[in-house]
């Protein structure tokens, strides 16, 4: 089995609106994201499980609608674990129909101590 990665940055401002009362991260605050694709499959005939200028087309319309902004004004409840599932949705509606592709997980790093990971139903 074969996997490749790809990683890209944004910068992104987002408050936890579900968080109790005083608690710090109900307040508006920034993050260096970083998100890592996961890519899990066999060769194609080209040689490669997916030509990574397609992975990048992918991260372009995330850094898009991410870049800078507000994450509340994209995911209701935009932990960093929502905003995995939602990179993850963007791959799988690009890449979920090819046939060597077996397996797209992203992983998201909000700071150097906190990540969330997701692999798909």
């Amino acid at each position: 089995m074969l996997k490749i990665t790809r990683r890209n940055h944004f910068e992104a401002a987002h408050h936890l609106p579900q968080t109790p009362p005083g608690h710090k991260c109900r307040s508006m605050h920034g993050h260096s994201y970083e998100v890592v694709v996961e890519i899990t499959g066999s060769l194609d005939e080209a040689g490669w499980i997916i030509d990574t200028g397609q992975l990048d087309t992918v991260f372009g319309m995330i850094h898009t609608q991410l870049d800078h902004s507000v994450l509340n004004n994209v995911i209701e409840n935009p932990t960093t674990e929502n905003l995995a599932i939602w990179c993850w949705e963007m791959f799988s509606k690009s890449f979920g129909g090819i046939s060597n592709i077996e397996r797209i997980a992203v992983e998201i790093q909000e700071s150097p101590r906190s990540t969330a990971y997701y692999d798909g139903p």
